[in-house]
């Protein structure tokens, strides 16, 4: 087992009275702002010292909950505040993306100035972002593999062209390629039955986050049925969990300690993303594009509700 720190790198600043969704812009003070991404990254960086196996953040838009549109960029930053640990990135959203050939680039760039530390990441993106991006969330399942196969043969063909249903190209190369050959090791977030058997096929690992412990025992079940049935067995570090751990000298001290911050925490994760996505009519149509009939029918009873996050506030 390994043991990374996954940092959403949040903004702590959101007062109560704020509206809730969406949370206007004005509420982020830029200096406020300067602070809390130095103070995470140091962090990061501490975590070296600690003696992590890397650390893991990802790319939000449009919410207090995660404040790194570009995680690219906090990437390349910590790249030189740190010398062994690896560098995950869950990942960009390649819906959302213009171009995937860019992400490759920038990637590989990743993977050299960090001198071969990068985990390289791809997710299909929180479902409200589509409506705030302009993009069609039915071609999100199109366009996310798609642009995968892209990156794939950009990192492994010396000249390439693509001819695709979103991508046409001609005659490339990119500059630089990865430092870790043929690519570095590739993560993905994986829920519906759909995308973990898309993982299976290609034995990519399958990363889970806030899903209750019956929700993560049914996916990682599935995906280990799917990879016996393909003919291999799924191994340990096919499987990647996040966790909030805290750990003090009692578990009421514990308690005491970090349950403003998870309240906190919460709260400015569900007025950001859950409050638009429940939005009937927003919630009815991105689902339905975004999904089919069997895609949680893997779930055992039960376990097929998405954990509601509407409880939390600052007061509780």
């Amino acid at each position: 087992m390994k043991l990374y720190n996954f940092d959403l790198l949040a903004y702590p600043h959101v007062p109560k009275e704020a509206p809730r969704t969406p949370v206007p812009s004005s509420f982020f003070d830029p200096v406020k702002g300067a602070v809390n991404y130095a103070e995470h990254l140091e962090e990061m960086a501490y975590c070296e010292e600690l003696g992590f196996d890397g650390v893991v953040f990802n790319e939000h838009h449009y919410s207090a909950y995660g404040t790194m549109p570009s995680p690219n960029l906090i990437a390349a930053a910590l790249s030189q505040k740190t010398k062994r640990i690896k560098i995950g990135v869950l990942g960009n959203i390649l819906p959302l993306r213009n171009h995937p050939v860019r992400v490759a680039e920038e990637y590989a760039m990743i993977d050299c100035l960090s001198n071969g530390r990068l985990i390289a990441g791809f997710v299909r993106g929180i479902p409200p972002e589509y409506i705030w991006y302009g993009v069609n969330p039915e071609e999100s399942r199109g366009r996310f593999e798609e642009a995968y196969d892209l990156i794939m043969t950009a990192w492994t063909e010396p000249v390439w062209s693509h001819e695709g249903k979103f991508f046409q190209l001609r005659d490339c190369a990119i500059w630089p390629r990865p430092l870790q050959q043929p690519h570095p090791p590739i993560w993905i977030a994986a829920r519906s039955a759909e995308s973990i058997e898309w993982c299976v096929t290609r034995r990519l690992p399958c990363a889970q986050v806030y899903q209750t412990t019956g929700q993560i025992e049914d996916t990682f079940g599935y995906y280990r049925t799917k990879a016996k049935e393909a003919g291999w067995e799924a191994k340990a570090d096919q499987f990647i969990l996040c966790r909030h751990i805290y750990i003090d000298q009692t578990d009421k001290k514990a308690q005491e300690t970090v349950e403003p911050a998870m309240r906190y925490f919460f709260t400015v994760f569900n007025r950001g993303f859950n409050e638009a996505l429940n939005k009937s009519a927003v919630d009815q149509r991105l689902m339905a594009a975004l999904t089919t009939e069997r895609s949680f029918s893997y779930f055992r009873e039960g376990n097929r509700e998405r954990r509601d996050f509407s409880k939390f506030d600052y007061d509780g």
